[in-house]
């Protein structure tokens, strides 16, 4: 087997594992995460300049952020990320009890 024939073979047997495609995701989802915390600050900064509520979009980051730190406390358990998801969990909920209630008031 030549090296060509070697490398394609240990694409297929290992492509949950490919390196490349492991950094394509990872530079994806980078450039996601990006362009949603830009989004969400641009509706909030123009929901509060003409006086509407910023609640939903608040809800929608804190719960992107509390579910972040979640999974990277379930990956590597450490404390300070335990504590973020905690403060998370409790900063989401409190911000979509707010919105509910300021729907149906």
């Amino acid at each position: 087997m030549d090296r060509d024939e070697i490398l394609e073979k240990g694409r297929k047997d290992n492509r949950l594992h490919d390196e490349g495609a492991l950094d394509a995701h990872q530079k994806g989802r980078r450039v996601g995460v990006a362009g949603f915390m830009v989004l969400i600050a641009v509706v909030i900064i123009y929901n509060a300049a003409i006086g509407i509520s910023i609640s939903l979009p608040l809800v929608f980051l804190l719960g992107y952020l509390t579910c972040q730190a979640w999974g990277q406390y379930v990956a590597r358990r450490e404390t300070v990320v335990l504590a973020t998801g905690i403060v998370g969990s409790v900063g989401t909920v409190i911000a979509l009890v707010g919105y509910v209630l300021s729907t149906l008031l």
